[in-house]
């Protein structure tokens, strides 16, 4: 074989391991001598290498022994003849390599495309070797990204092995490896620095290791690593020795602040040779290391105890007595609980006792685990508490119920195999209460006692009151798998004896819908967690006050700019709220009565809404993951639009019987048909009488009528005379003026906004001198708005002549909250601040919402403002087209809670002024009739 020179081909051969095929096609073996130096090269499906220079085949592995002997001899002892000249390099890579490893190992897997170089030169006294392994597995244990470099001569070996990531199981992994590892005469000294994930920080480990023949002793230098951001110490001057029967440990403490883990061995108590490792364990944070092997539940606390190790090299056994101080899981305080039991690695079985002693738990728990065992017999664990704090379980039922509380007494038992573990026995429960998460209702329950099964909880009938002390009963069983996993529904109902609570949401708990519902229903509640099928059926309270509230979806965002959008791209941060892992579709058919409130609301953010008291069918489809469906007709028979300007004008629009809002599918698109009234008083009618030389005052009534779209609606407005006692009955020229206003929208909507002001009519002249020409815009959908459009129109005039029209002000008013419940908040009622114009392109917005005189407003808040910053950028010469940035901050005043909503986009849209529009119409239509 030494003398071999020339090619030797297999070709379609088939490499068979216990009868399984093996990857294999070809290989090649080729040998020749060039230059007075050897090439032999090897060739085949999944490897390739080559070794080139001056060597011997047959006396390879005693030319690198002479080198390793000199580094480990208690390990690899010196060749016991003369080694010939050696003087080579080599290169070897792989391929597809990964079950030809496994012959050598079944736990070694991985090595696919690792290349490995180096040379060795034996007269030189010359040992160099490098690799690169992307990955390999060793046990479970992956590595990741693997350099190897080693540098020896007959003396010492200097090697260095980095990895970009060592796996030690799903919640510790190492990244940036360093080993540092120098050689001689069976000493090695090491250093290792690692970092890990978010548990294990970072480690730095010194050593010297003393390589014996059966085993090794290392001393430890000064080291450290971190732990959940905390430092531990291994203390200088720590030995352990591991031989062959016999282990060895003396002074390894590991230290950090008052924790203390010390290793220790001793004489084994039972009377055999061989020596026990203890691990004495003194006020160690169990929340530092159970994430390394327990992910859920969380558990906390202080540990105080023995850990020890019997016969580490024959039949293994770990016993374990500890104290543990302030246990909590899952953030729910247990209290101190005495732990003891132990794992028989022979057998597999690990048993266990835990004893729980305080107010809110005591809690007794034997039991034991083979986890060598399979079948159905692996598990079988007694719990038998007295007190049992039942709001433990909001960590597996938190995404359908929440705010558990109650003292359980139970006697349980817990038995089965991996796949299917079992609960059985009864649970009884006094002053117990949980709130529904998706209507956010609390009820209360006393002396109730649930029956476990296995796979099901049967709730038996269940009395249940809620937070106004109605009654009501609930029943079903609750189907689950292993530890209350992939829980199912089967026909839980609920029932009312007369009047209870139905829903209690705000808006921060779903956009869509919300309110305070009371009344007389049937519930079920069907399915899987994660497709939940709620049905509610029932009729509101005829004696209890409900109150329901639909926003229209058409915030301040769009309305504060003049323009209309088409496409809209930007995100919304709201605080609070946060995503559900369960996923419930709703369906509830609702019989509204008048003593049920619904409040339709047109502007979210400032609470510019209608109040209406009626009758009504709703259907009402709403999901965790689909939009909002109603349908049905409300008549309204009562309510009220009140207009509301800061905290000195308050005006009180009456809606009028028979106005009706109908859905049909899309809430934001139901069809609207509502009146109101106001009625203006002791109003100067001096502009609009025919006697205009003295002062006239009388009563006027303002008409609105909102009709078509709800989230869009049209306002109109209109003046009636109301009675014969006004001085303008039967004055044929204000009667014209009026008309007149009826026929102008733009001039009926600055009449409007006057009355509602400053209690009188504008003049002509009085027009003039305030607005001028500036147009007046009828985009707005409220009566707010219109009033919002009259003022900005004043403010801009004076300031457009004084910059030239660069520079003007921007005002938005709205209305129609209660004053006396949301004082707080009216900041959100104004939006004010100056427009720049650029280059005749560009258009810039800063202001913010403002409030003043306010005396019910939180002094922090008081003159508060919140900024806001609109830059347009005008895509055509018209501006008709513009892209639109903004960041904006709004005060929600129809939450209570002083919601504060942040929005940030991007709108590309469309604006055309109202009054250039109707100018351009007619100059069309007086062209086409001439034509």
């Amino acid at each position: 074989m030494t003398n071999f020179l020339g090619t030797a081909k297999v070709y379609s051969a088939t490499l068979l391991h216990n009868n399984t095929k093996l990857s294999f096609d070809s290989l090649t073996l080729n040998s020749f001598i060039a230059d007075g130096k050897k090439h032999l090269s090897i060739l085949s499906n999944e490897v390739e290498g080559s070794i080139t220079g001056d060597f011997k085949i047959l006396e390879l592995p005693d030319a690198f022994k002479v080198f390793l002997s000199r580094y480990y001899p208690a390990y690899i002892p010196k060749p016991n003849h003369a080694v010939s000249n050696q003087d080579f390099s080599f290169f070897i890579k792989t391929k597809e390599v990964d079950e030809y490893v496994q012959l050598i190992d079944p736990r070694l897997k991985g090595f696919n495309d690792a290349t490995f170089s180096g040379n060795l030169r034996l007269a030189q006294n010359e040992l160099n070797v490098k690799a690169f392994i992307p990955q390999f597995e060793y046990d479970k244990k992956v590595f990741n990204s693997v350099n190897l470099e080693s540098k020896g001569n007959l003396d010492t070996l200097f090697t260095r092995i980095t990895a970009g990531d060592v796996v030690l199981n799903d919640s510790l992994h190492f990244p940036g490896t360093d080993l540092s590892i120098r050689s001689n005469n069976d000493v090695s000294v090491i250093q290792l620095k690692t970092s890990a994930s978010k548990t294990l920080s970072e480690a730095e480990l010194n050593a010297t290791v003393q390589t014996l023949s059966d085993g090794v002793r290392i001393h430890f230098s000064p080291s450290s690593f971190i732990v959940n951001d905390k430092k531990w110490q291994l203390e200088k001057d720590g030995e352990l020795t591991i031989r062959k029967s016999y282990i060895d440990a003396s002074e390894v403490k590991f230290v950090q602040g008052n924790q203390e883990i010390v290793l220790s061995t001793r004489p084994a108590e039972d009377g055999t040779d061989h020596t026990d490792v203890v691990a004495q364990l003194k006020k160690v944070n169990i929340d530092d290391f159970a994430p390394f092997f327990l992910k859920k539940p969380r558990i906390e606390g202080v540990i105080t105890g023995t850990v020890t190790l019997s016969d580490p090299f024959g039949k293994q056994r770990i016993d374990y007595e500890a104290e543990a101080e302030n246990l909590t899981i899952d953030d729910k305080k247990i209290g101190d609980t005495k732990l003891n039991g132990g794992v028989n690695t022979a057998t597999g079985l690990v048993t266990f006792k835990t004893k729980t002693d305080n107010p809110l738990y005591k809690v007794d728990i034997d039991g034991s685990y083979n986890y060598k065992d399979s079948t159905d017999k692996q598990m079988n664990i007694d719990v038998v508490s007295e007190h049992f704090d039942i709001s433990l379980l909001d960590n597996y039922l938190g995404s359908i119920f929440s705010h558990m509380h109650g003292d359980a007494v139970s006697n349980l038992k817990i038995s089965g195999g991996p796949n299917n573990k079992n609960f059985t026995g009864s649970v009884s429960v006094t002053g117990g209460s949980l709130m529904v998460n998706y209507t956010q209702c609390k009820y209360w329950f006393d002396n109730e006692t649930f029956i476990l099964n296995p796979g099901e909880l049967d709730l038996g009938e269940i009395a249940l009151k809620d937070t106004f002390n109605n009654e009501g009963t609930a029943s079903g069983k609750v189907y689950f798998k292993n530890m209350f996993d992939e829980l199912s529904f089967d026909n839980v109902n609920f029932h009312t004896k007369r009047n209870m609570l139905l829903l209690n949401t705000t808006e921060k708990d779903n956009s869509q819908f919300y309110g305070r519902v009371l009344g007389s229903a049937t519930m079920s509640l069907n399915g899987p967690v994660t497709d939940m099928k709620m049905k509610i059926n029932g009729s509101t309270s005829t004696t209890d006050s409900s109150h329901i509230s639909i926003p229209t979806g058409s915030g301040r965002e769009a309305s504060a700019i003049d323009y209309i959008d088409f496409v809209q791209f930007g995100t919304e941060m709201q605080d609070g709220g946060g995503k559900k892992e369960s996923s419930i579709t709703l369906d509830m058919d609702l019989k509204a009565n008048p003593a049920c409130r619904i409040d339709v609301i047109l502007d979210d953010v400032t609470g510019d809404v209608i109040r209406g008291q009626g009758n009504g069918d709703l259907s009402i489809h709403v999901g965790s993951n689909e939009k909002l469906e109603m349908r049905g007709r409300y008549d309204i028979t009562k309510g009220e639009y009140k207009f509301n300007f800061q905290t000195f004008l308050q005006k009180y629009f009456t809606v009028n019987s028979g106005s009706s809002i109908v859905w049909t599918g899309d809430p934001y698109l139901a069809n609207i048909n509502i009146e109101a009234e106001y009625l203006a008083k002791n109003v100067d009618l001096s502009s609009i009488s025919s006697s205009n030389n003295f002062k006239q005052k009388g009563d006027i009534k303002i008409l609105a009528s909102l009709t078509g779209i709800l989230n869009k609606p049209d306002i109109k407005f209109s003046f009636v005379i109301p009675d014969r006692n006004n001085p303008l009955y039967g004055d044929f020229f204000a009667m014209n003026k009026l008309e007149a206003f009826r026929k102008e929208e733009s001039e009926m909507n600055k009449q409007v906004a006057s009355l509602l002001l400053i209690n009188s009519f504008i003049s002509t002249g009085q027009q003039n001198a305030l607005t001028g020409n500036v147009p007046f815009t009828l985009a707005a959908n409220t009566i707010g708005g219109v009033v919002s459009g009259w003022l900005t129109g004043i403010f801009n005039k004076s300031l457009d002549k004084a910059t030239g029209g660069k520079v003007s002000t921007y005002l938005d008013i709205n209305s129609s909250f209660d004053l006396q419940s949301t004082a707080a908040l009216l900041q959100a009622n104004v939006r004010t601040g100056f427009q720049f114009l650029l280059n005749n392109r560009l258009v810039i917005l800063i202001g913010g919402n403002i409030d003043f005189n306010n005396p019910y407003a939180l002094i922090t808040n008081k003159n508060l403002i919140s900024p806001d910053i609109t830059i347009e950028y005008m895509l055509t010469k018209d501006g008709r087209w513009r892209a639109v940035g903004f960041n904006r901050t709004s005060i929600v005043a129809t939450d209570l809670t002083g919601l504060q909503r942040n929005k940030t986009g991007l709108k590309i849209s469309y604006r055309r002024d109202y009054d250039k529009r109707t100018k351009e119409e007619k100059i069309r239509r007086r062209e086409r009739k001439n034509h």
